[in-house]
């Protein structure tokens, strides 16, 4: 599959989220900043698709000549039923203009403390990271998921996969 081929918009200049859709296209993206029209600290899967979603539909018009908009959206979950635990997720949706995709990266488990602060202070899983590690905007560079790995896992690769799994098909036979 070659995903060199299209031109991609992209709804945020997010240095992270810009590095995962190159490598996993091997195209620098077109980046403007668009609204997800979420909230800045999504608590659902379904508020962080629509936070994809909406930046892939708006990004796509605002941007002439791109074949496809990519919307990427950061967001937490709660596993009521296995684990009762809080989980990052990563989401990409991807919107040609007649077709829209949605791709996942990893779900990953978040330390409680984080959780139970991003509730009770009501601030970004981001502000806590940046804390914790003493960089700022860390949510630009590796993330929670680098810091909770110790950097075996960076948020564009992260990302990268979720953006494969919405592109996918688009160049897939096997989607037809």
């Amino acid at each position: 599959m070659d995903f060199s081929t299209f031109h991609y918009a992209l709804g945020t200049t997010n240095a992270a989220k810009k590095s995962a859709v190159q490598l996993a296209t091997g195209v620098e993206p077109i980046c403007l900043s668009v609204p997800s029209c979420i909230s800045d600290q999504p608590m659902t899967e379904e508020e962080t698709i629509t936070g994809a979603i909406n930046r892939a539909k708006t990004v796509f018009t605002q941007i002439p000549n791109v074949d496809i908009g990519l919307g990427l959206e950061g967001g937490l979950m709660y596993d009521e039923r296995f684990t009762q635990e809080w989980y990052l997720i990563s989401i990409c949706a991807a919107w040609n203009g007649m077709k829209l995709h949605v791709g996942k990266g990893l779900s990953f488990p978040i330390p409680k403390q984080a959780a139970e602060r991003i509730q009770k202070e009501n601030i970004e899983l981001s502000t806590i990271i940046d804390e914790w590690s003493g960089i700022r905007n860390s949510n630009h560079q590796g993330g929670a998921y680098a810091l909770l790995t110790e950097g075996r896992i960076r948020r564009a690769d992260v990302f990268r996969d979720a953006v494969i799994a919405a592109l996918t098909p688009y160049f897939s036979k096997l989607y037809v």
